[in-house]
């Protein structure tokens, strides 16, 4: 398949409103004839402002909080989240405080509440405030935020995982309870990997995303990170259920059995091997033991990876130019029918976003206008030919276990190139393009570093997959 010549590359840019220099268009040439031979393989918001956040700053220790509300917002207190001290990604809308996906650019200040945050609210919850992370999500270290690189609370010296880098830290310093997070690739579970504690991505469609400014369309969710997994069950049945404003949402609430760990006393979990071998000795031999600790009846299965890890960059960031260059609307099935997140968009279109942004997108959107969306068709034929083989794999067994990220966290500064970012994301990108549930819990320790397993369910089976990770989880603590 045909790429675009540097000139071409130029014009995405341009239209894009990217100011780069020559290396970074010769960089974006490299990046769309790579992604070309992948292909070929296969409520309205009211007083909306947008304006220069020169007043948001990190605060805490670790630079996990950007925005704190004076006193914790609540609306009631009573529920299932009551006492519950919870932060947001700072890509969802909080009312009264800026929307700045991690970028000194831009931002949008909204007087409504993203659904999820009313969710929160209406549970109990205390809301303090907003959570750093990469910017506009586009890295799975936390090292890309305009504000400044979170720190790992547990291993300084580690990377806090990305790009919901702010809520894994909070939750892992018990600066809160629970922190929501986005994960379009793994960017719940990647923190909650890197920090030793809990998070699960729902199932595409559970959970609405109405005022949450996007990444891919198709691949993003909200979900919970917490210290256990009873508190991250308890924050995704308050946030869970389809709404009106998310079109894409298909179930009316989260069924959680009233006894929801026995859910995994007769569970069979399939140990999915290539997900294993492309993971370190180290941590796939912790994973397994982990397994074999927790008393689950195991069996093999085969889930080939093809070449859905790649597919994945192609889909992620050519989904991020049309919802970028469409300043924030997604025709059809998108959930982002907001005035904050157009206002917010159309800021950043005006604005210089760096060469972190650029560097994510250039290739990608350059390949897409030059093949006219061939690329882009190519790489959603690779990931419902990975959909269809992770069914398979879930035939005869109530959930997959594997490991969350393919090494120990990673040190600062190491996350420099894609096969770089395959460590951290290879094993969790793939589910978010098959749509699957997938929760990680901390399940041993390597160097005075945390293992973690990620447990892979059938659509809307969030809860049975939560029940085998609560499960290993079990195990670790009694370890």
């Amino acid at each position: 398949m045909t790429g675009p010549d540097i000139d071409g590359v130029r014009e995405t840019a341009d239209r894009l409103g990217f100011d780069v220099d020559d290396d970074r268009l010769r960089q974006g040439v490299d990046d769309a004839a790579s992604l070309g031979e992948i292909a070929a393989d296969v409520d309205d918001d009211a007083g909306v402002t947008v304006n220069t956040p020169a007043n948001v700053t990190p605060s805490g220790d670790h630079d996990e909080l950007l925005a704190t509300y004076e006193t914790p917002r609540q609306a009631s207190q009573v529920g299932p989240l009551a006492e519950t001290r919870v932060a947001i990604k700072d890509n969802i809308a909080a009312s009264g405080l800026p929307t700045t996906c991690g970028s000194k650019c831009v931002a949008a200040v909204s007087e409504t509440d993203a659904v999820v945050t009313t969710r929160l609210l209406e549970a109990g919850a205390q809301l303090v405030g907003k959570a750093n992370m990469d910017a506009f999500a586009l890295g799975p270290s936390g090292e890309f935020s305009d504000y400044g690189t979170v720190q790992n609370p547990i291993a300084p010296d580690r990377v806090p995982g990305g790009s919901s880098s702010g809520s894994g830290a909070a939750v892992a310093a018990e600066a809160v309870d629970v922190a929501l997070g986005t994960d379009t690739g793994g960017s719940v579970r990647i923190p909650a990997a890197c920090c030793g504690i809990v998070g699960a991505k729902p199932t595409h469609g559970l959970v609405p995303r109405h005022g949450f400014v996007s990444f891919a369309p198709s691949l993003d969710t909200i979900g919970p990170l917490a210290r256990d997994v009873e508190t991250a069950v308890a924050g995704l049945e308050a946030i869970a259920g389809a709404d009106a404003r998310d079109p894409s949402t298909r179930t009316r609430s989260l069924d959680v059995p009233g006894e929801w760990r026995s859910l995994a006393d007769d569970a069979t979990v399939g140990l999915p091997q290539q997900f294993f071998d492309r993971s370190s000795d180290a941590v796939a031999t912790a994973v397994r033991s982990a397994v074999e600790a927790a008393g689950l009846q195991t069996v093999p299965v085969e889930l080939p990876l093809g070449h859905i890890e790649r597919a994945y960059f192609l889909i992620g960031a050519t989904e991020f130019v049309w919802f970028f260059d469409q300043t924030g609307i997604v025709r059809g099935q998108g959930p982002e029918y907001t005035a904050t997140v157009h206002s917010f968009i159309d800021g950043a279109r005006s604005a210089d976003l760096g060469g972190h942004v650029a560097g994510r997108l250039l290739g990608s959107g350059a390949l897409d206008a030059e093949t006219d969306g061939e690329a882009y068709r190519a790489a959603r034929q690779e990931a419902t030919a990975f959909t269809e083989r992770t069914e398979v794999a879930l035939e005869d067994v109530s959930a997959l276990v594997m490991p969350t990220i393919r090494t120990l966290p990673p040190k600062r500064g190491a996350m420099n190139t894609t096969e770089d970012m395959l460590t951290l994301l290879g094993n969790t990108a793939p589910f978010n393009a098959a749509g699957t549930p997938a929760a990680t819990v901390p399940v041993a320790e390597v160097d005075g570093l945390p293992v973690s397993a990620q447990v892979v369910s059938p659509w809307f089976k969030d809860i049975t997959g939560l029940a085998v990770a609560d499960r290993l989880h079990g195990a670790s603590i009694r370890d």
